[in-house]
């Protein structure tokens, strides 16, 4: 390693004791809680798809036009 990086790991183990002498050392962390699996449902039935033509038969019938 070059000097400043030997610098910049120094620093940064001296921050991290400094850390854990105040805080204590990090705890493991707890498991994550198993969550049942549960199929998603759609909501939003299935509609016919259209192409454009349809679609702008449908905006003049419906006055949007």
């Amino acid at each position: 390693m070059n000097r400043q990086a030997d610098r910049l790991a120094r620093i940064g183990l001296e921050g991290f004791a400094a850390i854990d002498e105040h805080f204590g050392r990090a705890k493991r962390r707890p498991p994550a809680p198993k969550v049942p699996y549960v199929p998603q449902i759609n909501p939003i039935p299935a509609t016919k798809v259209i192409d454009s033509g349809e679609a702008a038969q449908r905006i003049r019938w419906e006055g949007f036009y």
